[in-house]
């Protein structure tokens, strides 16, 4: 019997892909207000009943895409390399990773459901409640931990974690609403994220070691 959960769970995960899949194709075609659960349910395949075993109400949903896309398993194991690996090399790492996302073209389709976060205090709520504060409260525990080894200096970790993720937020959506007109697209993913991650850790000042270019 014990050899039958880990495909339970395969199953469940899988399960779980498709109706996401659905989802966000029913949401990017009618809209968050005009779409059904029924309508997800039927393009996922599964019964209604189903998708509400695994997704209570259409709000619960909506986050959970978002999530999917935004959270990735590449992205938590590079934040666990953090405290104990090279923090250059982590930065470059963890940025290519985001621009492979921002390049993806489902990733596209994400920008404008985000919209609808800001037309419903519900969604917005849990939104926050369930996404956004964890996600931003693990950060910060993680800047604490960075500054106590001294690689990181000491500030509010609340501002830090914020101005760091809005700074590669706002560039992902920069990158993702320009598209092929990007001038980004003429550039190595490698040699952005690497520009990306200098400014981000040692600043726009050039240090007086530098030579002049």
């Amino acid at each position: 019997m014990a050899a039958k959960k880990p495909r339970k769970k395969q199953d469940v995960g899988k399960r779980r892909g498709e109706i996401l899949k659905a989802a966000l194709d029913v949401f990017v075609e009618k809209g968050y207000g005009s779409a059904t659960m029924p309508e997800i349910a039927q393009k996922a395949k599964v019964a209604a009943g189903t998708l509400y075993l695994y997704y209570p109400s259409k709000r619960e949903l909506f986050i959970a895409i978002i999530k999917d896309f935004i959270i990735t398993p590449p992205l938590l194991k590079l934040i666990d390399k953090l405290p104990n690996g090279d923090i250059n090399e982590v930065f470059r790492s963890l940025l290519k990773e985001r621009l492979d996302l921002a390049t993806n073209e489902a990733f596209a389709r994400i920008p404008p459901l985000i919209g609808e976060i800001w037309h419903d205090p519900e969604i917005k709520e849990l939104w926050v409640k369930e996404f956004l504060q964890p996600f931003l409260n693990n950060l910060e525990v993680g800047y604490k931990m960075m500054m106590a080894t001294g690689k990181f200096r000491r500030m509010e970790p609340a501002v830090a974690v914020r101005a760091v993720g809005g700074m590669i937020m706002g560039f992902l959506m920069f990158r993702a609403t320009e598209g092929r007109m990007s001038p980004l697209n003429k550039i190595e993913k490698g040699k952005i994220a690497e520009d990306i991650a200098n400014l981000l850790l040692h600043g726009l000042l050039k240090g007086e070691k530098e030579d002049v270019k």
